[in-house]
């Protein structure tokens, strides 16, 4: 016969159901991942579809930009592939860029230092740096395609 679900257990399950996902719930519980859905049914608490998973924070959110897809898979608990999802989506709501626009401040900083310390600097991915040193220096030497135009 099953375990009765303790107060705590119920409290806990509605405090976290929205940003932990449904096999960390259960492992923390101890129960299985069917009987976490089943109880968050009855007391309503509202878990995150399968489909969409669990939502993203802005601390998570913040990783994008400054680290690679598996760095952040890692550190997230997320798979690659949700990863690569979540990175297309942010790159398509904010017109390709997921990190700020570089600063005059920023760009400057190709004079003096090399790519891992300018990504050290501006919290952006070494990868970035470089498509951006790669673009800087195509524009200062004059070698810019119409379509490439400005970055």
């Amino acid at each position: 016969m099953a375990e009765v679900w303790q107060p705590w257990e119920k409290l806990f399950l509605r405090d976290v159901c929205k940003t932990m996902h449904i096999s960390v719930i259960a492992e923390k519980l101890e129960r299985s991942p069917a009987a976490i859905e089943r109880k968050a049914s009855r007391i309503g608490a509202h878990l995150p579809s399968r489909m969409t998973g669990r939502p993203w924070t802005k601390p998570e959110l913040f990783l994008f930009g400054r680290f690679t897809d598996e760095e952040i898979a890692t550190a997230t608990g997320r798979s690659i592939h949700s990863v690569r999802s979540k990175r297309n989506a942010l790159s398509r709501a904010s017109g390709g860029s997921i990190m700020p626009e570089w600063t005059p401040e920023e760009i400057a900083l190709f004079l003096r230092h090399t790519n891992p310390e300018i990504a050290e600097i501006t919290g952006r991915s070494i990868q970035e740096v470089g498509d951006k040193r790669a673009w800087w220096n195509k524009a200062r030497n004059g070698w810019l395609d119409d379509a490439e135009g400005e970055q």
